[in-house]
């Protein structure tokens, strides 16, 4: 079996590779290093690495706004696509978000080959040299207690819980990679966490994205721009029950399997 120098490794080098898709400009670039932060984090915590996880913790959080700007603008496209909003709406929301991508490719600058990357770095090559025994027990206790975590239902929780459960579903696919590269077979969770983050993805996106356009929307009713305003509020409008459904499907997919639902909820899944 493999030994935690070999996952150490697996986590230096997933770094390196990210941190080179940002320095090529490409496209997946900035989740690639938000991924592979947010699992050298988990990796650290799990083998009590407390400051490694903090560095990559808060290296991947201030990545958090420019890969919002990312999503946003992908669904923007897609609106415009399903002609949803005008042209000229597209192009309005387009300009107005633009003008924080300056701010974002800085931010992505400096996580990627700054100075708090640079310490991380430094700190993560000792830990490959060193290596630090077999660390199988404690990963092995951590993605049980993150298993744990996801036993129970979201039904009748509010957003704040969703979001702290997506995260928390992350974790946990985290730690199941890292057991399988040290030889460990696939949990029997794991299809049904890959469908919750897909799905608590969707729905964190879409209601991210709608609270971005209320505040187009308020800034466009200041500036006195009535069409504009006028144009994303009913998009708004349109995207409510989108966000519901997703937040629905994000509820379904929580259920622990086999659970049967109440009569009454049973019936109103059947109509």
């Amino acid at each position: 079996m493999k030994q935690p120098p070999a996952l150490w490794k697996v986590r230096a080098r997933s770094l390196e590779e990210a941190r080179l898709a940002v320095r090529r400009g490409n496209p997946e670039g900035l989740h690639d290093l938000r991924v592979a932060l947010r699992r050298l984090a988990a990796t650290a915590t799990a083998l009590r690495r407390p400051r490694l996880a903090r560095q990559a913790t808060r290296l991947a959080k201030s990545l958090s706004r420019p890969r919002q700007l990312e999503v946003d603008r992908q669904l923007l496209e897609r609106i415009g696509r399903l002609g949803l909003l005008s042209p000229d709406a597209i192009t309005a929301l387009a300009a107005r978000w633009d003008k924080t991508k300056g701010r974002a490719a800085r931010r992505l600058a400096r996580a990627s080959d700054g100075r708090k990357m640079s310490r991380l770095r430094r700190r993560l090559a000792r830990l490959v040299r060193q290596g630090s025994g077999n660390g199988l027990k404690r990963l092995t206790a951590a993605r049980a207690e993150a298993e744990a975590a996801l036993s129970r239902s979201l039904e009748g929780r509010d957003d704040a819980t969703l979001h702290r459960y997506r995260l928390a579903v992350k974790r946990a696919r985290y730690l199941a990679d890292d057991l399988s590269t040290l030889g460990l077979p696939e949990p029997a969770d794991a299809a049904r966490e890959r469908a919750l983050q897909e799905t608590l993805g969707r729905w964190n996106d879409l209601r991210v994205f709608r609270k971005h356009l209320a505040a187009s929307k308020a800034d466009a009713e200041w500036r006195g721009t009535v069409t504009l305003a006028r144009e994303v509020e009913r998009l708004l409008a349109v995207l409510e029950p989108a966000v519901a459904s997703a937040r629905e499907a994000a509820v379904a997919a929580s259920r622990p399997a086999g659970r049967v639902l109440p009569m009454r909820s049973a019936a109103r899944a059947r109509a």
